[in-house]
């Protein structure tokens, strides 16, 4: 009955405003929700979107910084040169500066100097090539404990490397590069002395055993054959031998076996082997007797430790593969070994 009585006191026209306004409410408060959940799904999305573009143009800089540095790498060509400086009585220089070298490629100079070091402790990768030929039969003792004792003053354990390879008619790699040099001496006990001579072809296998290690970073490599220079075997030519050894960046040492007062043929042998060792930046030393051996050793072990270490960018950047003939000029009073030239690989 109450309820009959409170309907009787709202007209029916107050009813049907009543409704119409809940239903604007309604609609307007689905209309809002609406609104907030489409609003806040576009704001998602365009965060994702800001985020992955932010994230693509990160990804963009980084790949186009990638890409001019490995271009640059790729362009920029630099000629690695040691240099050994020497009085007119043969005694080492030390004191040279950056200035007082010039350096020339193909007879152009080169476009600038990268770095200069002097008295240089780069990383020494060195081979010891012994001629087991019947020819060094009487010597051949002494020269193992001559090679050994030099690989125990120079070598320094954990940063260079030596190795030993024995020829006759061929080459044979005794002991692979290692930074023991008691592990070298004992390979020198490996083998005695027999057979023809192949000289040319021992060193083209030295070189390339010791260009097979590759490096991180600039090193030294040099080779020191010990044979008195009779070649009778080789299927390579002297040249071939010089080539070799350029393309592999290995200075070579000759120690000579044959005496001062040697015949014509140890001559003919004395003056290839002085070619093959200049053409490289290393040079010819005596080693007939006990004390020459010992002597041209120590001489050896000074000059790896006196070397200056030079790079440069040559004038024309592009690798063409060709032979390219280096000269470096300093002080006039000074005598300036290096390697005659390189090839530039493409």
């Amino acid at each position: 009955m109450q309820e009959m009585a409170r309907a009787a006191l709202v007209p029916p026209a107050a009813t049907g405003r009543i409704a119409t306004i809940l239903g604007k409410l309604q609609r307007s408060y689905l209309h809002t929700f609406l609104t907030t959940i489409v609003s806040a799904t576009m704001c998602l999305h365009n965060f994702e979107c800001r985020a992955q573009s932010e994230a693509f143009a990160a990804t963009t800089k980084t790949a186009s910084r990638t890409l001019v540095a490995v271009t640059i790498s790729k362009e920029v060509q630099e000629v690695n040169v040691l240099l050994t400086a020497t009085n007119w009585l043969g005694h080492f220089v030390k004191d040279l500066n950056q200035s007082d070298v010039r350096i020339l490629d193909n007879g152009r100079p080169a476009e600038r100097i990268t770095y200069f070091q002097s008295q240089t402790n780069l990383p020494l990768r060195v081979g010891i090539l012994i001629d087991a030929s019947a020819s060094v039969t009487n010597r051949f003792k002494f020269e193992q404990k001559s090679a050994a004792a030099f690989l125990q003053r120079v070598l320094r354990p954990g940063s260079d490397l030596a190795m030993l390879v024995g020829f006759n008619e061929r080459p044979r790699l005794i002991r692979g590069l290692t930074d023991h040099h008691d592990l070298v001496a004992q390979g020198m006990k490996q083998f005695l002395p027999e057979g023809e001579t192949a000289i040319y072809d021992a060193v083209a296998f030295a070189c390339q055993e010791l260009a097979k290690l590759r490096d991180s970073q600039p090193t030294r490599r040099a080779l020191i054959l010990i044979t008195d220079g009779d070649d009778n075997r080789s299927g390579l030519s002297l040249q071939q031998a010089v080539e070799a050894a350029l393309r592999s960046e290995t200075i070579i040492y000759v120690l000579s076996t044959n005496p001062e007062y040697s015949l014509s043929l140890g001559d003919a042998g004395e003056k290839k082997m002085k070619e093959l060792a200049e053409a490289t930046g290393g040079r010819l030393l005596r080693a007939a007797t006990d004390d020459n051996v010992s002597r041209a050793f120590s001489k050896i072990q000074h000059e790896l430790r006196n070397q200056y270490a030079i790079g440069y960018k040559p004038p024309s950047a592009r690798p063409d593969g060709l032979f390219h003939r280096l000269v470096v000029l300093g002080p006039k009073r000074l005598r300036l070994f290096h390697r005659q030239g390189y090839y530039a690989s493409k």
